[in-house]
């Protein structure tokens, strides 16, 4: 008898295991697909950012969800609007008349990386307004997580965390 319920409690053991493998494979699987999908979306160069924190350099975060911002690219332009909390170091003669970072126009030096093991892609544009530059650095994750960092030759740099997405069709 004791035979029996040491043997049923192994077969317990070595089920429970393969199960555990089979949820854990699903999961990197599922996050290869998603990771995959993202690199198909940032390689047609048509997508949208849209921010829900902001981070300034001095650490303040900023709920944007009630702002209205968004990143989005077409082919070799962007189109930006992102609210700004930060300091202007030239006495507001980059500032727009709402102190936002605005942005229309190419992309300069557009590059973009993946990084597979981490699955992470890394995308870097610059672009230039008629009173400033700006440099995007963008770490777009599996899923579209997305985190940027703009700087700006009047600004202190900002970051921003929120989604990419596929532009919904029209």
């Amino acid at each position: 008898m004791k035979k029996y319920i040491i043997l049923t409690f192994i077969s317990l053991m070595i089920c429970s295991v393969a199960i555990g493998q089979t949820k854990k494979e699903k999961k990197a699987a599922k996050s290869l697909k998603e990771y995959e999908e993202m690199k198909e979306v940032i390689n047609e160069k048509a997508y949208n950012f849209q921010a829900e924190w902001a981070t300034t350099l001095q650490g303040r975060r900023i709920n944007l969800n009630s702002n209205s911002n968004f990143l989005r690219v077409k082919n070799d332009s962007a189109n930006i609007y992102l609210p700004y909390f930060g300091q202007s170091s030239s006495g507001g003669v980059a500032m727009t008349t709402n102190g936002g970072i605005e942005y229309s126009g190419l992309m300069e030096d557009y590059k973009v990386s993946f990084d597979d093991k981490k699955q992470k892609i890394i995308v870097q544009f610059e672009g230039k307004s008629k009173n400033e530059r700006y440099q995007f650095n963008m770490t777009v994750y599996k899923g579209g997580n997305t985190i940027m960092n703009i700087n700006s030759n009047y600004r202190t740099g900002i970051k921003y965390e929120g989604n990419t997405r596929k532009p919904k069709k029209e």
